[in-house]
């Protein structure tokens, strides 16, 4: 089994859906704050859990991007746009929530802008360049988390409500999801479990490390920073929330530049596209993008979700259906001979 591309997977994966939110701690706080810590626990494994189902269902949605027949590929064309547009409001999110929180935390302006524009170029490099990169922002996130939770007492709060759990993972599913069936990769079954555990540990241990230091500051825009704040620690958060929203823009880039050069869209288009969106992005106050914009995205992911999830078994039924129309018509054409 080769380790390395199994946890590259596990990092995009993650990459993709950790953001501004979640660095943030408010994210977790509004699912998990008054949920408690298992509920944000068990959220981070469904996570894992669903990321190992979608490598599952990749090989269908294979098979329905490169169907031969017009009315399949039409139908998947309509999902691709509502997927496309999703992710480009995605980016213009990440954008305007970069700069939000970089200006007014530590003065910093057009942080977001250069960073859009940034991703934006990257964004039609191979998909090798993004997996590096996340196989280097990732841990490092991790090892900042643990960084500042050495500093706070842990403890476990054993509270849950699944509904918070289901409305998490539906709020942040759609761009892990997209981005693992983009992957155009086979894997084993023992590949997809290692990765799917691997993806639910380090998501099920940094939403509690987030919860374990926001939980005090849970009436706070950003709890992250003001526990660093407290305990002098302000560049190590800001550090976490940059990462966290560069690893997402990344993804954003990538799929909407892969879906554009799909299409046969030149690549100096997508990457002016992206730029124009990323100095869009400051026109707009990223709170009110959130409370607009994830709801919606929301939707589609669980829309997405049980569509890709439900994919293989459809195809299945319909072989099933061809095969037994296939058999009828060879015993008629044996009868009528």
């Amino acid at each position: 089994m080769k380790v390395l591309k199994c946890l590259q997977i596990s990092f995009i994966y993650i990459g993709a859906i950790i953001g501004a939110g979640f660095a943030t701690g408010r994210e977790v706080m509004l699912y998990f704050g008054d949920g408690g810590m298992l509920s944000g626990i068990v959220a981070g494994v469904l996570m894992g859990a669903l990321c190992g189902l979608f490598l599952l269902s990749a090989k269908s949605y294979r098979r329905l991007k490169y169907s031969e027949r017009k009315s399949v590929r039409a139908v998947f064309a309509i999902i691709k746009s509502i997927l496309w547009l999703c992710t480009l409001v995605s980016f213009v999110c990440m954008a305007s929530g970069c700069e939000e929180i970089i200006e007014n935390t530590y003065g910093i302006k057009n942080v977001g802008l250069w960073t859009g524009i940034f991703v934006s170029v990257l964004g039609v490099c191979e998909m090798s360049v993004m997996r590096k990169l996340n196989a280097v922002i990732v841990p490092m996130i991790m090892v900042l988390l643990f960084a500042l939770s050495a500093k706070s007492d842990f403890s476990f709060d054993s509270g849950f409500r699944a509904e918070r759990v289901l409305g998490y993972c539906g709020m942040n599913i759609m761009m892990g999801g997209y981005i693992i069936a983009e992957q155009e990769e086979s894997f084993s079954l023992k590949q997809i479990i290692f990765i799917s555990g691997v993806t639910a540990t380090i998501f099920a241990l940094s939403i509690a490390l987030v919860y374990n230091v926001s939980c005090d500051f849970r009436n706070f825009s950003m709890p992250v920073f003001e526990f660093s704040k407290l305990h002098d620690m302000k560049a190590v958060s800001g550090l976490i929330i940059y990462l966290a929203i560069f690893s997402t823009l990344i993804g954003c880039s990538k799929l909407i530049c892969q879906e554009n050069s799909e299409r046969k869209i030149p690549k100096a288009f997508s990457v002016g596209l992206l730029a124009v969106f990323a100095l869009l992005a400051l026109r707009f106050d990223f709170s009110t993008l959130v409370a607009y914009c994830y709801p919606i995205i929301g939707y589609v992911g669980i829309g997405y979700t049980v569509f890709t999830l439900a994919l293989p078994f459809a195809l299945r039924m319909f072989d099933g259906k061809a095969r037994r129309k296939t058999i009828k018509s060879t015993s008629r054409l044996c009868e009528r001979s």
